[in-house]
């Protein structure tokens, strides 16, 4: 098995990497710094985890983990005292693999991102570059939801429903459904406009859509945590198509890791 390791740029996760590259060596893995790996490991916390996941452009062929040095750790495969175990575990695949589904992101514009296919692992945003309110239009495939006046819209994969998406209110969502969550931003609720506050959740086979209702000519497209300023956004389109594995231990339960992790 080739193995690439992808590290944050600080003391600990450097330490932690020259330690898990050593110990892996001498288990008989080859190191990889080339696209020909099987296994991807991160060294770092969860921003680390998904900047490997966009380097290594999503491939499903390939297989994810993460060696947690940060502080919150959600997505970790393993804590950063507990090598020798993980390499014992890879040696006798006592892991399983979570399917975890990502989103592919279609944009229209009249500028240069126009056509631009992009992909995330948690959300996408939508908000004005000038801090102003937005009006928008969301679908569900061909299908009016609701139009909206505030900040913006997030749109967040069960994956990514700890992220920001938790952070604007939005409901976690057991990461073994197939679900889009969408939740309007600071939305804007007077006798001259009334929008639903609420999230909607619904299921991953759905498109979901957002066009301007008006003409914008600065809006940020923030695809996990990356700023694209687009200029006349004519629409965006949300599917879920793909997924990518990533190893999680054998007695993995989500729920016990939200309970450590989050409500603790």
């Amino acid at each position: 098995m080739k193995i690439r390791i992808f590290s944050k740029n600080n003391e600990l996760s450097e330490s932690v990497r020259n330690e898990l590259e050593e110990k892996l060596v001498s288990n008989g893995y080859e190191l990889s710094n080339k696209d020909d790996f099987d296994l991807a490991i991160s060294v770092g916390g969860d921003g680390t985890f998904i900047k490997m996941i966009h380097e290594c452009n999503f491939n499903s062929d390939k297989k994810y983990a993460s060696v947690n040095t940060g502080n919150l750790g959600y997505m970790s495969t393993v804590d950063k005292d507990e090598i020798n175990s993980f390499i014992e575990d890879l040696k006798t695949n006592s892991f399983i693999k979570e399917e975890s589904k990502f989103l592919t992101i279609k944009i229209t514009t009249n500028d240069e991102y126009n056509g631009t296919i992009l992909k995330a692992l948690n959300e996408i945003t939508i908000r004005s570059t000038l801090l102003k309110t937005l009006y928008l239009s969301t679908f569900v495939n061909s299908n009016l939801l609701y139009n909206l006046s505030g900040d913006g819209v997030n749109i967040c994969t069960s994956f990514g429903s700890t992220a920001y998406n938790m952070s604007l209110g939005g409901s976690i969502i057991d990461s073994s459904l197939g679900a889009i969550e969408v939740v309007p931003i600071a939305p804007i609720n007077s006798v001259a406009h009334r929008n639903i506050a609420s999230p909607f959740i619904t299921s991953d086979k759905n498109k979901i859509i957002i066009k301007p209702i008006n003409k914008e000519n600065s809006i940020s497209i923030i695809i996990d945590g990356k700023i694209i300023p687009i200029k006349d956004l004519i629409s965006v389109e949300v599917t879920v198509n793909d997924s990518i594995s990533i190893l999680k231990n054998v007695d993995h339960n989500d729920i016990i890791t939200m309970n450590n992790k989050i409500y603790k």
